[in-house]
């Protein structure tokens, strides 16, 4: 009792660090994209060459039990947070959903999900109805969706299974970086949809919120005018929320 207690102390500290983690990304204004999808599809592989970031990759279950976020610059210059994910399974027990909640709620928290799957699976249909009733389990079946099929290298055939003809699909090699090209592409696209450009006018009384800005969206054009700071930049819908009094082009 003592050993269980214990470790329902740890978790709720995890639990309360990883609200305020998700609070400070918020507060960057970076689009947040998750990356999802069944056991062994190769999601830590795509983060690792992407980012660089080390991730432990092994063929067995649950090599990912933690969230790993990093930052990834897209060839434009927008930075995106991306957060590797536990991977999923069918019918997960309940104590485990429970244990992997936190690790789980990244995919409520992101603007984008990449769904990795493994193209030369013979059952990756079944393991993306798994995904996908995760999915709505968590309440994230109305977000943007890149599909990424990886190991593409390792069948001759294409055998992308159907889905919305609204979602992005890519096939790509995580272990011999084909197709990441176009994924990058497909991901800066994506990015670009979350943002909206508008000019902000700031007031000389209040100019060092011009440089809060820099840290939050991306700055595009600053010009000083005889009354105030005009800035042009590129933010998302909270961001706009919170600096609506200040726009010039409502």
């Amino acid at each position: 009792k003592a050993r269980l207690f214990s470790l329902e102390r740890q978790l709720e500290e995890v639990e309360k660090q990883r609200r305020t983690m998700r609070a400070s990304r918020d507060r960057s204004g970076l689009v947040k994209v998750a990356i999802v999808g069944y056991t062994n599809a190769g999601k830590s592989t795509l983060l690792n060459r992407l980012t660089d970031a080390g991730v432990l990759c092994e063929d067995k279950l649950f090599a990912t039990l933690d969230a790993t976020t990093r930052r990834y610059q897209l060839p434009g210059g927008e930075t995106l947070l991306l957060t590797d994910t536990v991977g999923f399974v069918r019918k997960l027990p309940h104590h485990l959903i429970e244990a992997f909640k936190s690790t789980l709620e990244e995919v409520t928290y992101a603007d984008l999900l990449v769904i990795v799957a493994d193209e030369s699976d013979p059952e990756v249909n079944e393991q993306l109805e798994v995904t996908h009733l995760l999915m709505e389990d968590l309440h994230a079946s109305d977000k943007p969706v890149l599909y990424v099929f990886n190991k593409c290298d390792r069948v001759a055939a294409v055998s992308v299974p159907v889905i919305r003809k609204e979602d992005a699909v890519v096939r790509v090699s995580a272990l011999t970086g084909e197709g990441i090209d176009l994924l990058v592409a497909r991901l800066e696209k994506m990015a670009a949809d979350t943002k909206k450009t508008v000019e902000l006018c700031f007031p000389y009384s209040e100019q060092g919120k011009v440089s809060g800005l820099y840290g939050a969206c991306r700055v595009l054009e600053v010009s000083y005018d005889d009354d105030c700071i005009r800035v042009r930049v590129s933010m998302d819908k909270a961001m706009l929320g919170r600096y609506a009094d200040y726009r010039s082009d409502k």
